[in-house]
């Protein structure tokens, strides 16, 4: 988090995590559509992300503007140092997880995956505010909220049911994380 208090802009970095095909693109996708924000992204074969996508929101906080730089990793294994890159300078996580039975191991492993690669860029866990979404809930395969929140959200963290493809669910976990690190911030400035 940057504060420029003599430009009155709050700076933010909120990276959209999870396994691989998870929904992190179609997030940002139907985030940037809704608001009107213009997306960057790499085209790739296999409709993959191997580097980052990313958007920028703006929101105004009493007289200073908070600016949102929004980021996806990348899923593969291949690319887990691109992925800490990408972590490093975060103030915010959303969580993917896809909500298929047959996903729910790799999803814990990556939640796991996300302590260790926050630690690796000098920032704790529990410091960080993150929102789990659950995504791709109208599959005839999900699991239920309840066994999604028993496995993955150990922790209680806020969490969001959603189906990114229709744009549902997307503004309302980005509007929880929103609200976690606007709070964050007016407990840091008084």
């Amino acid at each position: 988090m940057i504060v420029d208090v003599a430009k009155k802009v709050i700076r933010l970095k909120v990276v959209y995590y999870g396994p691989t095909m998870s929904g992190k693109t179609t997030n940002l996708e139907k985030l940037s559509a809704l608001n009107e924000l213009k997306l960057m992204r790499i085209d790739t074969k296999g409709e993959r992300t191997l580097v980052f996508d990313f958007s920028t929101k703006t929101v105004q906080v009493g007289d200073m503007t908070a600016s949102f730089a929004l980021y996806t990793i990348p899923g593969q294994e291949i690319y887990k140092d691109i992925r800490v890159t990408v972590l490093r300078g975060v103030d915010g996580v959303v969580f993917v997880a896809d909500a298929q039975e047959n996903r729910l191991n790799e999803n814990i492993e990556f939640f796991n995956l996300l302590k260790e690669d926050l630690h690796k860029v000098g920032k704790r866990y529990e410091d960080v505010p993150v929102v789990i979404q659950y995504n791709k809930m109208d599959l005839p395969n999900v699991l239920p909220f309840e066994v999604l929140e028993e496995k993955i959200n150990k922790d209680r963290l806020p969490s969001v049911c959603a189906i990114a493809i229709k744009g549902e669910g997307v503004l309302e976990t980005f509007n929880l994380l929103e609200g976690l690190l606007l709070s964050k911030l007016e407990r840091m400035i008084g």
